[in-house]
């Protein structure tokens, strides 16, 4: 378009970014709804976590988390072991990731963030659940393979909470 520098163009160019800015709108909310409505039936619409990955769905209908063959195992380990006590701190399931080669690091020099391993540690969907707080979709069961079960889940939200704490062996 060409807009003029005229009373009339800088109405023409206003109506045309209105318009521009309504079907934005239209179209975020159109997803949203359809986003909502996939979580409230039990699917993970959101980036696969760490362990997961996405496949077309054999009955069709939109892609599903599945286990990833290589990182599943690596999760499950670090997430039992924070449950059961093996790792007695956040720290420690970290050091265990890091020296982990098939866990992807957030940093240049090989290592990872604190706050990845406390969001891999809050994350219900590991236990085959999903949930959508912003959306105001409550706790519900997934339809995807858990890496835990959900008793786990609880102790590990438990430990994060500070219910249950062990100090951790020293070597001296």
């Amino acid at each position: 378009f060409r807009f003029e520098d005229t009373p009339e163009g800088r109405f023409v160019e206003t109506v045309i970014a209105a318009q521009g800015e309504l079907e934005r709108e239209q179209n975020r909310r159109q997803v949203v709804q359809k986003m909502k409505a996939r979580v409230e039936n039990g699917f993970w619409v959101f980036r696969a976590p760490i362990g997961y990955r996405y496949v077309q769905s054999p009955s069709g209908g939109g892609k599903i988390l599945v286990p990833d063959e290589t990182l599943a195992p690596v999760v499950r380990e670090a997430l039992e072991g924070y449950a059961s006590g093996h790792f007695a701190s956040q720290a420690e399931v970290q050091r265990f990731l890091e020296h982990n080669p098939h866990f992807p690091k957030d940093r240049k020099d090989g290592s990872i963030r604190p706050m990845t391993i406390t969001r891999l540690l809050k994350k219900v969907v590991y236990a085959g659940y999903v949930e959508a707080p912003k959306w105001d979709v409550s706790l519900r069961k997934g339809q995807h393979e858990p890496l835990v079960s959900f008793e786990t889940f609880q102790r590990i939200q438990e430990n994060l909470e500070g219910k249950k704490r062990r100090p951790a062996a020293r070597k001296d």
